[in-house]
């Protein structure tokens, strides 16, 4: 070790001075201790529980470097947040979602539930081809929390300016070379030090683009040396080169070719390090966040077993007494005299400053600020936003400094799903954006199976808080209708189905949504199937049309709290050129409540009215009930019923009610049990007669899997059966 070295000849020149010059020697020249922190991904929490042990030392960390993780915990430790701080955002942040590529289902938008949450796999279309992704992670929710957790030092440029003088390292996607950063703006730079190749879009900053910093040099030894460190302890968590019959996938085969320049850079740094800490952390993978306890535990464990050497350093060394670091707090609210939008087109600029709702100059709470901002971007078409806070010299108060780019990327998808009723189906779906003005939208989607279904969907963004659209969806669909007698299937009815439906959309809230307008409908009813064109023998429905949707679900699949609304209203009169008069209603109604941490009650309620009761109205706006699963094409008019085949039971009057529970074994594998009871009638009656009501019961297994959800259901009308075993494998659409 370099200490050891140091000291030896520190002895040697004694030995050999006069006695005054052993005196002059005693007064040491006072020497700064910098700290380097390499990369890693989630091992690198490991580094907190370093900082804990070194807090209780008599060495004085004088500048702090840091590699990927490294940089966010060396980062935030600079600034002046202590070890316990830098454990409790470790600790209470969920480090999956944060960089993951979507807010939290919870958070989602009712568009980005409804048309972005099916595909089994994503890739970007532009210029009439499909490319591989740059990153599969923008990388912004991760980016909201580091301008949150570094809102105090917004202003500051200069990082040797910060408490502790601060240098990342991020590498330079041109060039290949590791690149010292110790300027800017710090949860940028932060930002682009963990962009993984592959993982996260490339960072830019000014002109260049970064990817993460350990690509070129993950242990930043020279770099905290570059600070004025005259001694370097590293905290070092890169994992060792793999065995080659471990190397079974394209991924593992990328990160040993990255890992051999790793190898030879970290062999270099590590030349140049003076105590070398390593916690023991081989064994588990960069991408385990949910083990940041035991990673904090395994670093404290490696530093402790270094102490004989870091105590032997603290007396063997001088240091130039620092001013005590300062108490880190974060305001609760910020005065704002200034905002400034710049990037992405007019339109955007414009419609942000409306929806951002802040007068100036006003005091405004943090917290609300962000909530504000990430608002905005999840229901608008943004591709990137980015804020600052900077202090505005002489006048007092701040300028929030936002930066946006619009989404203009394209992108096609492909998924497939298999359920017991309708069989194999495959989707193809495209999403393209600005296709004639800023902020416009286009979803596409085909399905090809049992079902047919081409739709397209336009959304004209109007207003962005609260989020107004003029959507335009256009759908060709063709679809079965069984028609059933005392529980046998006498017929089986093709709808082939054409409608338009110009409407306006108002989202209050991210997850809830008002549509309203007039849908206009071609429809063929054909009992020969296959011996027809398709809308052949047409009739038309011109009709008012009402919803109101709200989704507050905390997953996709299998939630275990949340609601769902959904809430139709029809009108259609032979006045204004429809083939039909009638009036119709449906509500239906899922809840999930949690009742511990892993069982939950669920519910569902779900009533259709037809008025007059009298009425003539087409096949498929009649209610059918039955089967196992919900369908999408029929969504509004066909409802599960355990016990019963798909469409078994039908009618112009529907009540229907489901109870259960849920049991989550993991975050993956859950069991529930159902019990469901419906009437369907020609009249509706406000009196629950028990008489009128037909029950089911089930047991369902579910598997979260990369195909979307796995459900097998084992249904019966009576517990003395017959049974039915219904199975369900990816998601719907």
């Amino acid at each position: 070790m370099r200490i050891a070295g140091i000291l030896f000849c520190c002895l040697l020149y004694g030995l050999l001075q006069p006695a005054h010059a052993q005196n002059q020697s005693q007064q040491q020249e006072p020497v700064k201790v910098g700290l380097a922190l390499s990369g890693g991904g989630a091992k690198g929490f490991a580094h907190i529980g370093v900082l804990k042990v070194l807090e209780k030392t008599d060495i004085q960390i004088d500048a702090i470097s840091g590699t990927s993780m490294g940089s966010i915990v060396g980062g935030l430790y600079s600034l002046g947040y202590s070890a316990d701080q830098l454990e409790d955002i470790a600790l209470n942040n969920n480090w999956m979602k944060l960089f993951s590529r979507r807010s939290s289902y919870r958070h989602q938008t009712i568009y980005q539930k409804e048309y972005l949450d099916n595909n089994l796999l994503t890739l970007p279309f532009s210029e009439g081809s499909v490319h591989l992704p740059r990153g599969l992670v923008q990388g912004h929710n991760v980016a909201m929390l580091l301008y949150r957790l570094t809102l105090p030092y917004h202003s500051i440029q200069d990082f040797t300016k910060l408490p502790i003088p601060f240098a990342a390292v991020a590498t330079n996607l041109a060039t290949g070379e590791g690149v010292y950063l110790d300027h800017g703006y710090l949860p940028e730079v932060m930002r682009a030090s963990i962009a993984i190749p592959t993982i996260f879009e490339p960072v830019k900053i000014d002109t260049s683009s970064y990817i993460d910093g350990g690509v070129a040099r993950n242990i930043p030894a020279s770099d905290v040396q570059r600070l004025g460190a005259d001694i370097v302890i590293t905290s070092d968590v890169s994992g060792p080169l793999s065995p080659v019959d471990s190397l079974n996938s394209f991924i593992s085969i990328m990160q040993q070719a990255v890992g051999f320049q790793m190898e030879a850079s970290n062999e270099h740094q590590l030349t140049l390090t003076d105590v070398h800490i390593r916690p023991d952390v081989k064994k588990y993978s960069s991408s385990d966040f949910d083990k940041a306890k035991k990673f904090i535990a395994l670093g404290e464990k490696a530093a402790r077993e270094m102490l004989p050497e870091l105590k032997q350093l603290a007396d063997s060394i001088r240091q130039e007494p620092r001013n005590e670091r300062p108490n880190f707090s974060i305001a609760d609210s910020v005065l704002i005299n200034q905002v400034n939008i710049d990037g992405g087109n007019p339109y955007l600029r414009d419609r942000l400053k409306q929806s951002l709702q802040i007068s100036i100059p006003s005091r405004q709470p943090t917290a609300e600020l962000e909530k504000k901002l990430n608002k905005i971007y999840q229901t608008s078409s943004l591709k990137d936003l980015r804020y600052r806070l900077q202090k505005i010299p002489d006048h007092g108060g701040y300028a929030l400094n936002i930066h946006i780019s619009a989404d203009t990327r394209q992108s096609v998808g492909i998924s497939l799903r298999y359920d017991s009723q309708y069989k194999a189906s495959l989707l193809f779906s495209g999403h393209f954006n600005q296709l004639f003005t800023p902020g416009d939208v286009l979803f596409a989607n085909f399905r090809l199976g049992k079902q047919l279904k081409l739709q397209g969907s336009y959304i004209l963004p109007l207003y962005f808080y609260p989020k107004t659209d003029f959507e335009l969806k256009a759908t060709a669909t063709r679809t079965p209708i069984d028609l059933f007698n005392e529980e046998q299937r006498i017929s089986s009815i093709d709808l082939e189905r054409l409608s338009l439906f110009p409407h306006i959309n108002i989202s209050f809230l991210p997850n809830f949504r008002l549509a309203i307008g007039p849908q206009f409908e071609l429809f063929n009813l054909n009992e020969a199937v296959g011996e027809t064109f398709f809308l052949n023998n047409i009739s038309g429905l011109i009709t008012g049309k009402a919803s109101i949707y709200a989704n507050t679900f905390n997953r996709s699949n299998f939630p275990s709290k949340g609601q769902q609304f959904l809430f139709n209203a029809v009108f259609s009169d032979q006045l204004w050129g429809s083939a039909y008069s009638f009036t119709q209603f449906s509500v239906d109604w899922k809840n999930r409540l949690p009742i511990t941490e892993k069982l939950s009650f669920m519910s569902r309620t779900t009533a259709g009215r037809t008025l007059p009761e009298s009425s003539t109205v087409p096949l498929h706006y009649y209610f059918y009930s039955g089967g196992a699963f919900s369908t999408t094409i029929f969504s509004s008019h066909q409802f599960p019923l355990w016990g019963f085949k798909a469409q078994e039971l039908s009618n112009k009057q529907m009540k229907a009610l489901q109870l259960g529970a849920q049991y989550s074994f993991n975050n993956d594998l859950i069991a529930q049990i159902h019990w469901n009871a419906a009437s369907l009638e020609s009249d509706w009656n406000w009196t629950i007669n028990t008489s009128d009501f037909q029950t089911g019961f089930g047991l369902s297994a579910g598997l979260r899997t990369f195909v979307g959800p796995v459900k097998l259901t084992l249904m019966t009308k009576d517990f003395n059966g017959p049974y039915a075993l219904r199975i369900n494998v990816g998601h719907s659409f």
